[in-house]
């Protein structure tokens, strides 16, 4: 009995210990030591192309609709070299960590990739080479590859993509490398026995494309008809002559070539289980149109936290639910605890971040996210024609009303100012309007487009009410002020907020063009300063005309103060190329305030203090940790890695390439000229470009800080348009507000005075002083008259800027007349300064 028993109990463990005939035992799951001793899990990629999450329902793809409630899910923008990226170019970001593309072909095809041939090489290697070396984005294809190799980091690759992402300089593929099998099972004992001997396994999972964009052999080691493709099954070539003809369906629909894609991910997570591994499922490329793609992960997080119940962030983007294609390579590499031993990147470790408590709602969110990053691009173009466009008539309309001489109390020149004051007000806010489209969800509504431009109209009709009915009315400056302070008001606070209106608003950054996720993006930008400036002139002015200059001073240089810091602080503004035109431009302004002159020692001091202040914000950005750090930090970190000239040189490159877009031509060059029609116009002094009797005439002496304001306008935007990257973009920008508002002021002033000459505030001011008013000597001439008012010639540039200033103060008096309420003071004028009283 003894026995029979104890031949029972070894039948029963050999049963439970020894795995049946055909099934594997679970592998082994290596681990690296780090240097402090601890241990990292493995990674697996899953790599794919053109998988969106409303391709994701319960039925077709199970295994991503379970990995949607388990897992840390987000959206990817998978932007490459070119607005539409194809697979080449998603797995040559994770080969070199930067934006790097395939060569184009002329017929605008993707290539078909391939699994190595005879003699290793990926195919077609040499063009991905060559392209990298074309850009300007400093990518090196290899790089994973490489820095694998040097730290001896055991990988496997599975699939043709896998073979791009691991290979080194050489074009060939670190490690192991498996062609994908075709079954399941094949495919889940290919990762289980990867995971065997690897601490890395990539896995191409398939590309989904859309109908008529199927991928076309290229570059191949063997001839096409040979070849094992990387399509889903069932995509034909449709250049094979023996298809039907073009009516009939020969390619899947996304539904089942995203079935095929989950089956292919599901195999690859058995594989993973109980195992330990973190997992990353990305979407590299577009399917077709550019949109933005699926991602999702599970396991331990880089950061220490677990993929799980949450959703996926980077530092690069800084916004829930949102990652890069380029954040994949610094994920695997911190993962893998070599973070330190690569180069400055141009992504973030993707990590998990909160989001919304249940699964539906996380989903939500994402697809709400998706909708509005696709809407956006298909309005923002119109809005730009059209706003273009009728600021193009605006200019035109005003060159003729403001210039017609006559009594502007009487038709028909008093409706036409009237009208041309509500339009000019209304233009100006229509750039800061496409800001705040974001505050309402009009994409989904039933017809986003209608939505999108109903709330438009909406917005820029309460800016324009409140410019006009506000107590600011009355003054020269007060309703453009206002425009120009709810404008600043509004980049400051969002700016100070997350920035959530800078992104895909019309003129703000779209997501799908990956160029800025958060900060001040070079519109918002372009607009900080021109309505800035226009800010620091409607506080200041009056206070200049009272004589309480200094006052004046130290609100110029504290709104200066204030902007450069929001604009260029990490964490706020993020703006490399603004701090210094902001120093500048208010630098400018401040000096002529002061009553001081300006000359070429101070221009160079107030640049030097700009370029000061950008290194600051820089190198205080680069000491914070990698993943915690903004485009300062990133930039100088590429600096001292040796890639300056890269960054000037695509920025140059870009510059000139929008140079030449029409829109932006139309606001600048017209906006340029309307604006040197109004200053000629407005000099009252003999000689003028229309003489003394211009209808303009006397608009700088009851605007004193018109000129100087509009030549630090100008400069600001020049040295915006001389650093940063988008060309002609931001002087039009900032002309799209600043002409309009001094179409509205001027416009208001010539309201204000019955015979085209002066205001009512302005002929009390000057009867105050006791010269040339009204019925007095040089009447006729206008108020501010430099002749009539005893006044040398105050030159050329910012120093006849600075004469006209004094020459104001002589003739109104610090305590003549306040600027906005009319009212005389029974004191007599206070004595000029500044140089005009030299």
């Amino acid at each position: 009995m003894r026995v029979l028993a104890g031949a029972l109990l070894a039948a029963v463990t050999t049963l439970l210990l020894v795995p049946p005939a055909g099934a594997t035992a679970p592998a082994s799951t290596p681990v690296v030591a780090a240097e402090d001793g601890a241990t990292t899990a493995p990674v697996v990629l899953v790599g794919v192309t053109g998988l969106r999450w409303d391709d994701v329902t319960t039925l077709t793809t199970p295994t991503l609709w379970d990995l949607s409630r388990d897992g840390s899910i987000g959206l990817v923008a998978a932007r490459s070299v070119a607005s539409r990226s194809c697979p080449a170019d998603g797995w040559l970001a994770v080969s070199s960590g930067e934006r790097a593309s395939d060569l184009p072909a002329d017929d605008r095809t993707c290539r078909t990739l391939r699994e190595p041939g005879e003699d290793g090489l990926v195919p077609g290697w040499d063009d991905y080479q060559t392209s990298a070396d074309d850009e300007s984005y400093g990518a090196r294809p290899g790089l994973l590859g490489d820095l694998l190799t040097d730290a001896g980091v055991p990988a496997t690759g599975i699939g043709p993509g896998a073979a791009v992402a691991l290979a080194d300089g050489d074009g060939l593929p670190v490690g192991t490398h498996v062609a994908r099998p075709e079954s399941m099972a094949g495919l889940t004992r290919a990762v289980r026995d990867a995971l065997g001997t690897s601490q890395l396994v990539v896995v191409d999972a398939g590309v989904l494309r859309d109908p008529g964009y199927a991928t076309q052999p290229r570059g191949a080691t063997t001839p096409p008809q040979e070849e094992q493709g990387d399509e889903i099954p069932g995509i034909a070539d449709p250049t094979d002559p023996d298809l039907p003809s073009p009516d009939a369906i020969v390619e899947p629909t996304r539904s089942a070539q995203a079935q095929t894609l989950d089956e292919r991910i599901g195999a690859v997570l058995r594989a993973t289980e109980r195992t330990g591994a973190t997992v990353l499922v990305v979407s590299l490329a577009d399917s077709s149109r550019a949109t933005l793609q699926l991602a999702a992960a599970t396991g331990p997080a880089p950061n220490g936290g677990t993929y799980a119940d949450n959703l996926l962030t980077s530092g690069a983007t800084r916004q829930a639910g949102l990652v890069q294609t380029v954040d994949v390579t610094p994920t695997l590499l911190d993962a893998l605890d070599l973070q330190d031993e690569a180069p400055a990147l141009a992504g973030a470790t993707i990590v998990p971040t909160a989001g919304p408590a249940t699964a539906a709602g996380r989903m939500a969110q994402l697809l709400d996210i998706q909708q509005q990053a696709l809407w956006v691009t298909r309005v923002s173009g119109a809005f730009s024609t059209r706003m273009v466009l009728v600021q193009a008539v605006l200019f035109v309309a005003a060159a003729i009303v403001l210039t017609r001489k006559g009594r502007s109390d009487r038709p028909p020149l008093r409706p036409a100012l009237q009208v041309l004051r509500v339009a000019a007000l209304a233009l100006a806010a229509a750039p800061i309007t496409a800001f705040l489209t974001g505050l309402v969800p009009w994409w989904r509504a039933d017809d986003p487009r209608a939505a999108f431009w109903w709330t438009v109209l909406a917005w820029i009709a309460l800016i324009t009410a409140l410019a006009l009915t506000g107590p600011w009315r009355r003054s020269v400056l007060g309703p453009a002020g206002f425009v120009a302070a709810v404008t600043v008001g509004v980049l400051v606070v969002d700016a100070c907020t997350g920035s959530s209106l800078v992104i895909d608003t019309p003129m703000g950054a779209h997501r799908l063009l990956a160029a800025r996720f958060y900060g001040m993006s070079n519109q918002a930008f372009a607009l900080l300063t021109a309505a800035g400036l226009l800010v620091a002139v409607a506080i200041a002015d009056p206070l200049v005309r009272r004589g309480r200059r200094r006052l004046a001073t130290v609100l110029v240089s504290a709104l200066g103060l204030l902007l450069v810091v929001v604009d260029g602080a990490p964490g706020l503004g993020s703006d490399f190329g603004g701090p210094p035109a902001l120093i500048l431009a208010f630098a400018l302004l401040a000096v002529v305030v002061s009553g001081r002159s300006v000359n070429w020692k101070t221009l160079t001091l107030v640049l030097g203090i700009g370029v000061l202040v950008v290194g600051g914000f820089a190198v205080l950005d680069w000491m914070r940790p990698p993943g915690d750090r903004t485009h300062l930090g990133r930039f100088f970190a590429t600096v001292l890695d040796g890639g300056l000239w890269d960054v000037v040189y695509r920025k140059l490159s870009v510059n000139l390439r929008v140079l030449t877009n029409w829109r932006y031509l139309v606001l600048a060059v017209g906006g340029i000229a309307l604006t040197w029609i109004v200053i000629a116009g407005g000099s009252a002094r003999r000689g003028a470009l229309m003489g003394p009797r211009s209808p303009l005439a006397g608009l700088q002496a009851a605007v004193p800080l018109l000129r100087p304001a509009i030549a630090a306008i100008g400069a600001g935007l020049a040295v915006g348009f001389l650093i940063n990257d988008s060309g002609i973009v931001v002087p039009a920008t900032g002309i799209a507000v600043a002409v309009p508002c001094l179409v509205a002021a001027a416009a208001q002033w010539r309201l204000g005075s019955a015979d085209g000459q002066a205001p009512a505030d302005d002929v009390v001011a000057r009867a105050g002083g006791g010269a040339g008013g009204p019925g007095g000597a040089g009447g006729d001439d206008g108020p501010g008259d430099a002749d009539d008012a005893g006044a040398p010639d105050g030159g050329a540039g910012s120093g006849e800027a600075v004469a006209e200033v004094g020459t104001a103060d002589a003739v109104s008096g610090a305590s003549a007349a306040d600027a906005t309420s009319g009212r005389p003071s029974a004191g007599p004028p206070t004595p000029p300064s500044g140089p005009a009283a030299h």
